[in-house]
């Protein structure tokens, strides 16, 4: 990781949640979250959590 200035910090990541989802028109699984979920492959928001 590169910093500009030097110095040193410090990052602390919080683990997010993600649900599970299917997409009811091209069958694809996948994580998301959020209320507006879509489909990575196809781009529906046709999708159901499973």
């Amino acid at each position: 990781m590169c910093s500009v200035g030097g110095g040193d910090f410090n990052i602390e990541l919080e683990q997010v949640e993600m649900d599970r989802y299917k997409c009811k028109d091209c069958g694809n699984k996948f994580d998301g979250m959020g209320e507006k979920v879509i489909c990575p492959s196809c781009h529906s928001a046709n999708v159901i959590r499973v």
